[in-house]
């Protein structure tokens, strides 16, 4: 709760909420007052406002804040009643102690925005290295365990057994390559150092793309009705689509289906990629999309590196669209929905 309080906003954002709250709560303590409350709890109550606009707002909205705060006790709840006057030592000393509420609160805000940022920062450099010690090092082995094998090998095994032991290298390389494709735009993703080139285009031929890619059987693609155009970056989308139906693949019964269906609708296109597999609990739905979340412990258990969902929901977000789990009788949909252009492709 107080990590959302303090979360950064833009500078209309801090403005906008900073309006709102100093006039719920003048109107609140004005009314009060006119009922039952004495002076010092309409002091009080404006006090709060002022509290409240520096935790989640800007210093200068804060400032701002706490003027009008204490130019509405001066003006409602001082003597003589509905005038503005500040000749009396008293009310000095209330318009200091709003503006020092304010800047106090506002440097402590700001304060823990930072420590919490560098903890944070440190947490994903944490998760990099462990995420690293696994996944980097598992591929690495095999490719060079393979290629060892090989040149050691090369004139006493078969042509088969070259080409099995080729062919698992360069099936590791291509999970590494995947893999550092996925940490790089996590990085990005998380410093908000990723631009978008978009064009109006289908999403048809992306999905095409993916399958092609994955070249497995197991994909099944469904275009329900004609899709219109998206403002995408395709290359971005091609990856972020790639991670959901890789997890799909890797996740569900080696005999099932994945299928791939995209449809659009007046305001928006649905990519759903369902599987079926286990599924998600409802209280972890949310947390797969976090950086680094994975039900492996160490270097054991099932799980992946945690990285590939987080980038394909920044990659979705990035382009103004969602992605979400949406409940299914059966296995785990993963629902992508973009915003579509108004003619049809």
């Amino acid at each position: 709760m107080f990590e959302t309080l303090l979360a950064p906003r833009s500078t209309k954002q801090s403005y906008a909420m900073s309006a709102g709250i100093v006039l719920i709560f003048s109107v609140v303590a004005i009314s009060l007052e006119a009922l039952f409350l004495p002076k010092t709890g309409v002091l009080l109550i404006l006090q709060m406002a002022v509290i409240i606009v520096s935790i989640t707002a800007n210093r200068v909205s804060a400032v701002i804040a706490s003027i009008i705060c204490a130019l509405v006790f001066n003006y409602f709840a001082t003597e003589p009643l509905y005038s503005l006057h500040m000749a009396d030592i008293e009310d000095i000393l209330n318009t200091l102690i709003f503006l020092t509420i304010a800047l106090t609160t506002s440097a402590f805000a700001d304060h823990y925005r930072e420590q919490s940022e560098a903890l944070k920062q440190a947490e994903i450099r944490s998760g990099i290295l462990l995420s690293v010690s696994h996944d980097l090092r598992t591929p690495l082995a095999t490719i060079i365990g393979s290629l060892s094998t090989f040149k050691e090998y090369q004139n006493k095994i078969d042509k088969q057994q070259q080409a099995e032991l080729i062919d698992d290298a360069l099936d590791e390389s291509h999970r590494l390559h995947h893999y550092v494709e996925n940490l790089l735009q996590a990085t990005k993703l998380s410093h908000k150092a990723i631009s978008l080139t978009v064009s109006p285009q289908s999403v048809w031929p992306i999905l095409e793309r993916v399958a092609q890619r994955l070249n497995t059987p197991r994909i099944a693609l469904s275009k329900l009705g004609a899709l219109k155009p998206v403002e995408i970056q395709d290359s971005l989308l091609e990856q972020a689509i790639y991670n959901l139906v890789d997890n799909a693949l890797k996740y569900s019964p080696k005999d099932s289906k994945v299928t791939i269906e995209a449809q659009s609708t007046d305001k928006s296109t649905e990519i759903n990629i369902i599987d079926l597999g286990a599924g998600i609990a409802k209280d972890k739905q949310q947390k797969v999309f976090e950086l680094f979340y994975t039900t492996r412990s160490g270097d054991s258990g099932e799980g992946g590196s945690g990285i590939g969902l987080n980038v394909a929901k920044g990659i979705v977000e990035a382009h103004g669209g969602t992605l979400q789990v949406v409940e299914s009788q059966r296995g785990c949909t993963m629902q992508i929905v973009l915003p579509t252009m108004e003619r049809n492709a």
